[in-house]
């Protein structure tokens, strides 16, 4: 088996407007849901001292950090924002001009036990390679009692719409974009050895969103 971090770092490589189109094709056709229902869902938990995990471009956190402060207009919130992709990262520089971003792997993060009062993944746990590794580092930074958002790409059904889907994570797998997506019963299974506990979990379409809090 080939070493699919480089190919996965190389694949994220590209300019930040290239990078949201694909995004927004392969969430239409492999994940199936809208983006207005991802932006609600992650914008809840923006809350005290907030890291987002594998911001991107940006564009994505910005839309949500949009979305908490109209909706939720005195709840105060700081956000640190990482990527191991220095070619995003410039992108998300640029959008989020009041965050901390920072260059971190996942999988070894720089930061003390305990910071984050709030972390967000989303997107990402079906990107990432060594998955464990990356969320029992996030486990570490979050503070007991805090909140964990993240959604899963899940094997996709039968019918029409879901064979295209079965296309696009065959692409997504042949150039580094995808690990592999996941189960509903394999993901819930997993969260409570990395300390989480499971407050609410929905699936639309091909995607699974869970809310978890650190015990």
């Amino acid at each position: 088996m080939s070493d699919t971090s480089n190919i996965n770092e190389n694949s994220y490589n590209l300019t930040p407007i290239l990078y949201d189109i694909r995004g927004f094709f392969i969430l239409t056709l492999a994940y199936r849901n809208t983006l207005a229902s991802q932006v609600r869902f992650f914008a809840e938990n923006l809350k005290g001292h907030h890291l987002e995990c594998a911001i991107g471009t940006g564009t994505f956190t910005e839309i949500c950090m949009k979305h908490a402060r109209k909706k939720q207009p005195h709840q105060g919130f700081s956000l640190v924002g990482v990527d191991y992709s220095k070619a995003l990262m410039g992108g998300a520089k640029r959008k989020l001009k009041g965050a901390e971003l920072a260059i971190e792997d996942l999988r070894n993060m720089s930061y003390e036990d305990e910071t984050f009062d709030t972390a967000n993944l989303p997107n990402g746990y079906h990107t990432i390679a060594d998955i464990e590794k990356a969320m029992y580092e996030i486990v570490r930074v979050l503070k007991t009692g805090g909140q964990l958002y993240m959604n899963v790409l899940l094997y996709p059904g039968e019918g029409f719409m879901n064979k295209i889907s079965t296309k696009v994570n065959d692409y997504g797998q042949s150039i580094g974009i995808l690990n592999r997506p996941y189960s509903r019963q394999e993901v819930l299974e997993s969260l409570p050895k990395f300390g989480l506990r499971i407050d609410d979990e929905r699936t639309i379409k091909n995607c699974i969103f869970i809310k978890t809090t650190k015990i």
